[in-house]
């Protein structure tokens, strides 16, 4: 996983350089393999995280870890309180509790999926993510932010404008945004719309519901899946 310092610094203040700090990190037991120039001043750290720090998964993960070895306060990002912003309410039905205990979603309304802020971008290419459209890019700046996945569905692509999150059928087709099709086993965890499966959970969307450039509507996905669920998947649901 890359990092970038110019990043992290939003969260911390550290005024070391990026040799000091790769050094404490991998001292503290987070190996940092690589040192690398980013765009303009910035620094990157390619780094090793073991399987008992999920937390170290994002900036805001790495920043308290810097914090705690230098002795510096975290300054987490400042967000609006939540609010109602319409009266729409989204069904969401979890028929398998055991793979996702929580799921949540909302609409966005009126939204353009245009090119994102320049600094998002050099954020994202710094660490190797090529920007995509708004939608697309704050989905993935969250994830490397908080090490929350989002993902977004085109609302007025979805059938019956509900969520279901339950076990697939055997053989249930699903065309992914990568371009795949795959036949889904029984047992796999599936987000799916009235009609059938719309992404594949925690590992990818479908690409009848992705956002494209005349999406207005869009659905945020918020979510937790069971991981061993998510690599059990990844690593054995070839396409066809």
């Amino acid at each position: 996983m890359k990092i970038s310092l110019d990043w992290v610094k939003d969260y911390v203040a550290v005024g070391a350089s990026a040799e000091t700090l790769a050094e404490r990190l991998t001292m503290a037991g987070l190996e940092v393999k690589a040192v690398e120039k980013g765009p303009g001043d910035d620094r990157v750290l390619e780094i090793e995280i073991t399987s008992n720090r999920p937390d170290w998964l994002s900036h805001v993960g790495v920043a308290r870890e810097l914090g705690a070895l230098f002795g510096r306060k975290l300054i987490l990002p400042e967000r609006e309180k939540s609010r109602r912003r319409n009266g729409k309410a989204i069904a969401v039905e979890i028929a398998a509790r055991d793979l996702c205990p929580y799921y949540s979603a909302c609409l966005l309304e009126g939204v353009e999926a245009g090119p994102a802020p320049d600094f998002m971008c050099r954020r994202l290419e710094a660490v190797g993510l090529r920007p995509v459209n708004l939608v697309v890019d704050v989905t993935n700046y969250v994830l490397l932010e908080m090490g929350q996945p989002l993902h977004a569905f085109d609302w007025d692509r979805l059938s019956g404008k509900g969520i279901f999150v339950r076990r697939a059928k055997e053989g249930e087709p699903m065309r992914a945004i990568n371009g795949e099709k795959y036949a889904l086993k029984a047992g796999d965890l599936a987000i799916t719309d009235y009609d059938h499966p719309i992404a594949i959970a925690g590992v990818m969307g479908g690409i009848e519901s992705e956002v494209g450039p005349a999406t207005r509507n869009i659905l945020l996905e918020s979510a937790y899946f069971s991981p061993p669920a998510i690599r059990t998947w990844a690593t054995s649901s070839p396409s066809i």
